[in-house]
């Protein structure tokens, strides 16, 4: 679906050149320190910020090339904060550039634990229920334009989609967004803080410093005590555990 090859930039921020590819199905965690660089990769994921070195490919297309319309039609962004300038019910904000059929409304506001929420302001919900509301209505921009030739569900870019979440709802969230990679066949991106959610519900993991891509792969083999440890400048304890991906991380006392 998403193909980088040499893909960098090359102005402040900058981004050294990476290559890799983002498939359907997947959900790729983006973890670093602050300054690493996470949100800036996400920008020229999505084509807000276009590479300066190398391309990036959306369907075997340039990225930069593609028309504005069909765009949204396969990629969406969830940005870390989204301002809301008006009193927009929250059923109203999900499907807000969208039109799409009732029964997939009711089906996104039930993953996102929103279905009470309904009827409700945007502007008078919490921080952790707005973020939730953002992220249904990103997927819904792409499940409610999906066609029926479409071999996958497009792709889904969430910066920080937890940062304001409970411990709860960062379980129930990142156990959906498992599901609709699954069920939609959609790729999904995820901007992360929290090391054991990327280790625990993340295929892959994308390891980023000071602009550069230090390590990638399963989070079992990126998410190292060692290696995180020296890059976050922590010290740091290893718990092993048959439920994750990989070894969960807490801080030493």
């Amino acid at each position: 679906m998403l193909t980088l090859h040499h893909a960098g930039l090359t102005s402040i921020p900058a981004l050294a050149p990476m290559n890799g590819e983002i498939h359907p199905g997947e959900l790729l965690a983006i973890v670093g320190p602050n300054g690493a660089g996470k949100s800036t990769l996400l920008s020229m994921l999505s084509g807000y910020r276009r590479c300066e070195q190398g391309t990036v490919q959306l369907d075997d297309h340039l990225l930069h090339k593609w028309e504005i319309t069909a765009l949204a039609n396969r990629r969406a962004l969830v940005a870390q904060q989204e301002p809301v300038g008006f009193d927009w019910r929250v059923e109203e904000l999900v499907c807000l550039g969208s039109n799409p059929d009732k029964a997939l409304i009711a089906e996104l506001l039930d993953d996102l634990d929103l279905v009470p929420l309904a009827k409700r302001s945007v502007l008078s919900l919490s921080g952790g229920e707005r973020q939730r509301v953002m992220i249904a209505r990103g997927a819904c921009q792409l499940l409610s334009r999906r066609s029926d030739a479409a071999r996958d569900g497009g792709l889904l870019l969430l910066d920080e989609p937890t940062s304001a979440l409970d411990i709860g709802q960062q379980q129930r969230l990142m156990r959906q967004l498992r599901t609709w990679a699954t069920r939609h066949h959609m790729a999904i991106v995820c901007v992360l803080h929290d090391l054991n959610l990327a280790g625990t519900y993340a295929d892959c993991v994308w390891l980023l410093q000071k602009g550069q891509r230090i390590a990638h792969g399963k989070p079992r083999h990126v998410l190292k005590t060692t290696t995180i440890a020296k890059v976050y400048g922590a010290e740091l304890y290893c718990i092993q555990s048959d439920m994750a991906l990989a070894p969960l991380i807490t801080l030493a006392p």
